[in-house]
């Protein structure tokens, strides 16, 4: 479900973008960062369509694998593009059909990445 969930990531169109989220992501499913909320396929494909218009050379990996228990997990992944590489990490939810219903993503932007483009 995580690898299939960062392979969404790394697609390269907002077709791609809602075919690939639509395999791992529960319609209602629900993604919190600290920059904003976005609820169901069409908003997580949009805000990864955004991430992408912003950082076009992005690609996203697991660093750590997932560790969960029940229907709750966590995992720490990285993100390498032009000019660096970031990390973060996720708190996700999952239900009986191994489909995200909740992703709590944790990170910390670089200094000069364009934070208003996000707003």
């Amino acid at each position: 479900m995580i690898d299939q969930y960062l392979k969404a990531w790394n697609e390269e169109n907002l077709q791609a973008f809602k075919h690939e989220f639509g395999k791992c992501w529960a319609g209602d499913a629900i993604y919190i960062d600290p920059f904003g909320t976005y609820t169901g396929v069409d908003g997580i494909a949009g805000f990864a369509q955004l991430s992408l218009d912003i950082m076009p050379s992005r690609k996203f990996s697991v660093l750590e694998a997932p560790d969960h228990h029940h229907q709750f997990g966590r995992y720490t992944w990285s993100v390498k593009f032009d000019g660096g590489n970031n990390m973060g990490y996720d708190y996700f939810e999952f239900n009986e059909d191994f489909k995200i219903t909740k992703l709590i993503s944790f990170f910390k932007l670089p200094e000069d990445y364009p934070i208003d483009k996000l707003k």
